[in-house]
């Protein structure tokens, strides 16, 4: 499937959850239409009104201690994905090109076993984490299930209203309608923020790639040309380079743009995935009242927040990966072998090749907040220090116990 075809199938499903459209061209649908925005109003305004409630139950709300621990999780979680939701609306304008920058640029280059191998990739990370999502939801309804069967009420997103007491029809009402609006909500959340992330993030690192295998081709081109007429390999050596460090600078500006549009989604992810692990992890390893299910929800939550962190980590990581063998593909095209007099005039094929990888010895890496690097290495970080936050408060919970 081309890359076209992908931005644009998400671009539609984004305009169906109420997020607006994000696609270049008119086709998939209006926007501004006074329908459409009554829609998508209404639908933000649902979950902002959920996530104050969720904020002021953390806050002021009087409750057990699991749904008070699931409460303050929802909480921080929901805020951090209303304000990622917001920020990636805002950069609408930005996004639209970005699209179209996206769709077009490295085109002609594009391999069908590249592009089959992209839509996969894309595909199974999609699914996986969808499913990672949706699982550790349906963990919370059914531990609200199973609270319902002990003679307690039915909770999965503890708010401020109802109190914990309040066992009314109205109050039950309540809490499936938040379950439901939790539902909407995170299909929102996968569709316009997290999968939509992890995509562009996925073309861009094959963009890499294809520009990549691109230089290998023509260089391999140059030798078979070689060896029958050495003034049309040189000048289709000089040819084809050429192209290739114009969508090589391309790539370069495009990739600001998706440091921009996406830069700070990551780094809230970042954030979220390490705070809300320890939270969780804690909260599990210090309650003695946690069920089987109640333990199910929690390691799917943080099995959830690390794969979308590792999602972005990981591809960001290989887009630096990726683009630190450019240098090495454009150095062996073969531009030692061509002789002067064969090189176009004012195009000379060494001094090309020079200044494209020095270009090229400094990788592209995208950064969270200007400053933590988004790599391999920064996933296995986040990992070990989340771990070492958790033992550390868990070895002091104990002592206190203990006390």
């Amino acid at each position: 499937m081309r890359d076209f075809n992908i931005l644009k199938s998400f671009s539609q499903k984004i305009y169906f959850v109420g997020s607006g459209n994000f696609w270049y061209e008119g086709e998939v649908g209006d926007d501004r239409n006074s329908i459409y925005r009554i829609y998508s109003v209404i639908l933000f305004f649902i979950y902002g009104s959920m996530t104050v409630l969720e904020i002021f139950a953390a806050l002021f709300g009087n409750f057990p201690k699991d749904e008070k621990g699931d409460c303050v999780t929802f909480a921080v979680s929901h805020t951090i994905v209303m304000i990622k939701m917001c920020y990636v609306i805002g950069n609408k304008q930005l996004i639209r090109k970005l699209n179209y920058d996206m769709a077009t640029v490295c085109e002609e280059f594009e391999e069908t076993s590249l592009q089959t191998k992209k839509y996969y990739n894309i595909k199974v990370n999609l699914i996986a984490y969808f499913v990672a999502v949706y699982f550790s939801a349906a963990c919370f309804v059914f531990e609200g299930l199973r609270k319902v069967k002990e003679g307690s009420h039915f909770v999965t997103i503890v708010t401020y209203y109802p109190s914990f007491e309040d066992d009314s029809f109205p109050a039950t009402v309540f809490r499936i309608y938040c379950t439901i609006v939790l539902f909407m909500m995170m299909l929102s959340m996968i569709m316009t923020v997290d999968a939509f992330t992890m995509v562009n993030l996925i073309i861009f690192k094959y963009k890499i790639i294809t520009l990549r295998r691109y230089f290998e081709r023509i260089s391999q081109d140059f030798k078979e040309m070689h060896k029958i007429n050495q003034r049309l390999a040189v000048e289709h050596l000089a040819k084809g380079l050429i192209k290739g460090f114009k969508v090589n600078k391309e790539l370069l500006r495009i990739l600001k743009d998706i440091d921009k549009a996406f830069g700070f989604v990551i780094a809230l992810q970042l954030c979220q995935s390490s705070g809300s692990a320890v939270s969780l992890l804690l909260q599990m390893a210090i309650s003695d009242e946690l069920t089987f299910v109640g333990k199910l929800k929690i390691m799917f939550f943080v099995i959830a927040l690390f794969f979308l962190l590792g999602l972005f980590l990981c591809n960001a990581g290989e887009i630096t990966y990726q683009s630190a063998q450019l240098a090495d593909s454009i150095f062996y095209c073969g531009w030692h072998e061509c002789l002067w007099e064969y090189q176009p005039e004012g195009k000379k094929i060494g001094q090309m090749v020079l200044i494209a990888c020095m270009q090229a010895q400094k990788p592209l890496v995208l950064k969270a907040f200007k400053m933590i690097e988004l790599t391999y290495g920064t996933f296995l970080l986040v990992i070990k220090t989340t771990y070492s936050i958790f033992a550390l408060f868990n070895a002091q919970s104990g002592k206190s116990e203990y006390k």
